[in-house]
């Protein structure tokens, strides 16, 4: 293997459509050498053949109709845990974000995001700590961080505590209707859409999050969904 092959970030593609293979392709290889495509699948066998033989550092996997079961091919990608899994989705198409990362996937990207996003997804999810950001707490399932928790715990506290009063109302109004448009939001609230744009670059910076989902899945794993602090006891360790 070359040395700069070895330095740039192997991404594996996996989706039916050739159209949506063609774009990603082309995004992630206009980035070299700091990423590139090493293979694409449009079936879920393929995909874990070229997994197997390719070992790519991101995978970015779409749901699917396909012989095999999804979730099931999540969960056999990710028992290698340098290969990390992105998921890919459409902002109103359904598809099973919790069990997606309760089977192991790293993250959430939207296909209405703009490429700088998706980019920065893609460099994120490979520099991520294995374990960490598996799965969130609330109703949802057990979000468990690896490492010390106290540390954690201070860390996230400091960075929720540069949010505004409206910045923390606006995550709950997201969080509370998580496919509601952005206009629907602002009325709700009683501000401008290019408000609502404005409050959520803030807390995507503050937060160190990249997209919608990203602050959803933040939000329901750090308790911001009310006014209260989140209890200690939802913080867990995993072995």
């Amino acid at each position: 293997m070359r040395p700069d092959h070895r330095s740039s970030i192997r991404v594996l593609l996996i989706d039916c459509r050739p159209l949506v293979l063609r774009g990603l392709h082309d995004l992630i290889n206009a980035r070299k050498p700091q990423m590139e495509v090493s293979g694409q699948a449009s079936t879920y066998t393929n995909a874990l053949d070229l997994a197997d033989q390719l070992r790519p550092n991101v995978i970015f996997f779409s749901f699917f109709p396909d012989a095999l079961n999804p979730l099931e091919v999540v969960a056999g990608l990710t028992r290698n845990t340098e290969m990390k899994v992105l998921v890919l989705k459409g902002l109103y198409e359904a598809v099973p974000v919790a069990q997606a990362i309760e089977a192991g996937a790293r993250g959430v990207v939207l296909a209405e995001d703009p490429t700088e996003s998706i980019i920065r997804a893609i460099i994120k999810v490979h520099h991520r700590d294995t374990g960490s950001d598996r799965a969130w707490a609330g109703g949802l399932s057990g979000y468990a961080t690896m490492g010390h928790v106290p540390t954690q715990c201070n860390l996230e506290q400091a960075k929720q505590a540069r949010l505004t009063l409206r910045e923390k109302e606006l995550i709950r109004a997201i969080v509370a209707d998580p496919s509601a448009k952005y206009i629907s939001i602002a009325g709700r609230l009683g501000i401008s859409e290019h408000t609502v744009h404005n409050h959520l670059s803030n807390i995507y910076q503050k937060l160190n999050l990249i997209n919608r989902i990203d602050l959803l899945m933040y939000a329901l794993k750090h308790g911001l969904t009310n006014n209260e602090d989140p209890p200690e006891s939802t913080w867990v360790e995993l072995d």
